[in-house]
């Protein structure tokens, strides 16, 4: 059996990248080290999930160092508490880390409407930064208004107070019906 393994080897040689290579070895060796792992004749394996389990927390420690918890933001301003609050809680400005969401609506004519959302980080609420109007495979906007998606949301930063929805969908619908 080892010398069929050497002809085959010598007739078809692993033209695989080192790295890749390495990292199979590495795979091979850590599934080899596990206790309970057991594989069927017909190739179906088994292993007891305690064992993974502790091979998991065992890797979780080990490699903590490298995640970062966040934290809030140091400085006078505090975060608002929002579950109880109303859908127009004001939050200081640079107070909170926000998450770009883009969402699309299709409107009744076939137009579609593009919603640039933030959501906050904290409290995981919504609020519509801009929004663009497609029809036809093209942005309907008129020549003075400008299409800069970024520039749209950095000026809503800069020029008015948010309110927050707990949803996408709700945050939208507000910013329709202020139109």
């Amino acid at each position: 059996m080892i010398n069929l393994h050497r002809l085959i080897t010598r007739l078809f040689p692993d033209r695989r990248p080192d790295w890749e290579q390495k990292r199979e070895r590495e795979f091979i060796q850590a599934a080899n080290s596990l206790k309970t792992l057991r594989v069927t004749p017909e190739g179906g394996m088994s292993i007891d999930p305690e064992e993974l389990r502790e091979q998991i927390v065992a890797s979780r420690e080990q490699l903590k160092h490298l995640v970062h918890k966040p934290r809030a933001p140091s400085g006078s301003s505090r975060p608002v508490k929002h579950q109880e609050a109303s859908p127009s809680v004001e939050f200081p400005d640079g107070a909170l880390d926000y998450i770009e969401v883009v969402a699309w609506r299709r409107l009744t004519s076939g137009a579609a409407v593009r919603y640039t959302c933030l959501q906050c980080v904290i409290t995981g609420r919504f609020v519509v930064a801009a929004a663009s109007l497609f029809s036809g495979g093209t942005e309907s906007l008129p020549p003075w208004v400008d299409g800069d998606i970024n520039r749209q949301v950095a000026s809503a930063f800069q020029n008015r107070e948010f309110h927050w929805y707990a949803t996408v969908g709700e945050a939208m619908d507000a910013w329709d019906a202020a139109l």
